[in-house]
């Protein structure tokens, strides 16, 4: 395929295309976790095939769009779809980490009310059912802040430099908390999957925020493929090269006709 730049496209958009192609073969929508960016996917537009065009969506709240703030996943769901719109002229595919594979399964939904949609899911470390076994809600955006420094650590996800930076913590919490608002108040039926879309299942064996049992009984209610790898909540960090090799894999036999 013909590239259509010459060097990485990095200006601050929701959607972030570090290598352009003019008419990929297949476009693979990255969709990063709770208080990240796109920068959590950087690494990874090399591989894929090179014919296959990674883009990394970035949700809002981050650097230049740092005063726009989402009321629930619906309307997030909302302001990528109107922005991938001129994107989705060839088959494409989306994966999610955590947060993503909720903000990603709810515009998926919204496509498919309007269209064909995505040809295949990947859901990465995000279980489905959120609710405690009480019925109780979290609110974690509410926590205080040395609280919500533990949690933000214990998950994984976030620089250590941010959380014991003050200065870095101030600029950064502010989507942090965000994130984790449109979170612990999705409704539940933005839970489910989507119906008609072949998905595929990822998660780390050690993960403490969701139990691989939990990823198990999803795979078999969805008839789904699942790849547990050694680690936590992000496993990803140490796994991207199977991960993405997977999604290769997984999305390649749904454009084949193999699953549906």
């Amino acid at each position: 395929m013909t590239s259509s730049a010459t060097r990485p496209n990095t200006g601050h958009r929701t959607v972030i295309r570090p290598w352009p192609l003019d008419r990929p073969a297949v476009r693979v929508f990255l969709f990063h976790h709770a208080g990240g960016t796109h920068r959590f996917f950087r690494d990874w537009a090399g591989l894929f095939p090179a014919d296959w065009e990674v883009l990394l969506m970035e949700a809002p709240g981050r650097r230049s769009r740092a005063g726009h703030r989402c009321q629930d996943i619906g309307e997030l769901a909302e302001l990528f779809r109107r922005e991938v719109h001129p994107l989705l002229d060839q088959p494409y595919g989306f994966f999610g980490h955590s947060m993503g594979g909720l903000v990603c399964t709810e515009l998926a939904r919204q496509l498919r009310a309007r269209g064909p949609g995505p040809r295949w899911l990947g859901l990465s470390a995000w279980g489905a059912a959120r609710a405690a076994p009480d019925g109780r809600r979290t609110d974690r955006s509410l926590l205080p802040d040395p609280q919500l420094r533990s949690l933000v650590l214990a998950m994984g996800g976030t620089p250590p430099e941010i959380l014991e930076n003050e200065a870095m913590w101030r600029r950064f919490s502010p989507a942090i908390r965000d994130d984790f608002r449109l979170l612990d108040t999705t409704a539940p039926s933005l839970l489910a999957p989507v119906v008609g879309v072949p998905h595929s299942l990822f998660g780390g064996k050690d993960d403490a925020t969701l139990p691989p049992e939990r990823l198990v009984s999803l795979a078999r209610s969805l008839s789904a493929p699942l790849h547990l790898h050694p680690g936590g909540h992000f496993y990803l960090r140490e796994h991207r090269r199977s991960v993405a090799r997977q999604i290769t894999e997984d999305l390649g036999r749904v454009l084949r006709g193999d699953i549906r």
